[in-house]
């Protein structure tokens, strides 16, 4: 019978701990200059088309480059099946956008959060960037921080200006608190 009694608290703790996801991501101070800003991969369509998430953070980095925050855009993610890669949809999307073909870098090899942080600080380090902007939808920085902590690159966090439903900005803060639960219980 007792089991009744706690069985709730693990799930409330994941719900706040979502809470707190969402609101740290929304609530970044403004951008300030860097060597660089790096845009995470996020989903292509089928038909090739970058979906809203990843167009959302494009359009964010074009503006930050637009504002003269960073001379150069690392787009970061690949491919999966026969779609062309996240960041190769992200760079078209970005030239779309005016940002210069020789302001942009891509980073294909990618498909996980973990591994756009790994890949994406070789680059980095090739050229001797030790602090980014990084883009993404607000509740996945947190999580974005941390791997890119782990591989020794600073992030300033901008969050993407993408619009969501409520109940889509609660599936997501669950589906990353889970994530970052794992990702803190590994260390």
């Amino acid at each position: 019978m007792w089991l009744w009694a706690v069985l709730p608290l693990p799930l409330l703790l994941l719900v706040a701990w979502a809470a707190w996801l969402d609101r740290f991501g929304r609530t970044q101070p403004a951008p300030v200059a860097a060597a660089a800003v790096v845009v995470l991969g996020a989903k292509v369509r089928a038909s090739g088309a970058p979906s809203p998430a990843l167009e959302r953070r494009v359009e964010r980095a074009a503006e930050l480059f637009s504002q003269r925050l960073a001379p150069l855009i690392i787009f970061s993610g690949g491919a999966f099946g026969a779609l062309p890669s996240e960041a190769k949809v992200a760079q078209q999307v970005a030239l779309s956008l005016g940002v210069p073909a020789q302001a942009c870098l891509l980073e294909v090899e990618s498909h996980t959060t973990e591994e756009n942080a790994r890949f994406t600080a070789a680059i980095l380090r090739a050229r001797g960037i030790q602090q980014v902007l990084l883009v993404s939808d607000a509740f996945h920085l947190y999580r974005a921080k941390v791997l890119f902590g782990r591989e020794g690159i600073a992030t300033l966090l901008v969050p993407s200006r993408r619009a969501l439903t409520t109940g889509q900005r609660v599936r997501a803060a669950l589906r990353e608190a889970i994530a970052s639960v794992r990702l803190l219980l590994e260390r």
